[in-house]
């Protein structure tokens, strides 16, 4: 049973949300904490396509990359390889919108229901207030950091 299938069992049996089972079952199978740069990587030889697991550690670059995964940390290499990862040492910011009204001028992420907002920025439970800028790019919010009309800033919390 993979992960999928056993958060669909988990929500039914247990009559709860979807989103809700997502995060209990990571509560229980934490995902291991890799440095960006080796998330980068990660997912680089595996959009590719042309490599296995053992094919990326072997061919590795040397520096950072090589020299983390020479440092005994393969088995988490081959653990975010299959079940995913958490990124450590990702700067992360908040994205407010200038001459917007106080109320909504603030870009959020509902993780519940998987959607883009905008808010007061205060962080509500199950909105995320601060974005990495990979998930910023890579769902189409990439122009924020060279806006003038809207101000990044990096946190130190979340």
């Amino acid at each position: 049973m993979d992960r999928q299938e056993a958060v669909q069992k988990l929500a039914k049996v247990a009559r709860i949300s979807v989103a809700y089972a997502e995060d209990l079952y990571d509560s229980f199978f934490p995902k291991p904490v890799i440095p960006y740069y080796i998330a980068d990587y990660l997912e680089k030889v595996k959009s590719e396509g042309d490599l296995t697991v053992v094919g990326a550690v072997n061919e590795a670059p040397e520096g950072r990359i090589g020299d983390w995964l020479i440092l005994e940390k393969v088995n988490i290499f081959a653990q975010a390889w299959v079940d995913g990862y958490k990124v450590e040492g990702e700067p992360k910011y908040t994205v407010e919108f200038k001459g917007i009204d106080d109320n909504y001028k603030f870009l959020n992420y509902g993780t519940s229901f998987k959607e883009w907002t905008f808010d007061d920025g205060e962080g509500a439970k199950g909105v995320r207030v601060a974005h990495t800028r990979k998930e910023l790019e890579v769902n189409g919010f990439g122009w924020v950091f060279d806006c003038p009309g809207v101000e990044v800033k990096e946190v130190t919390d979340e």
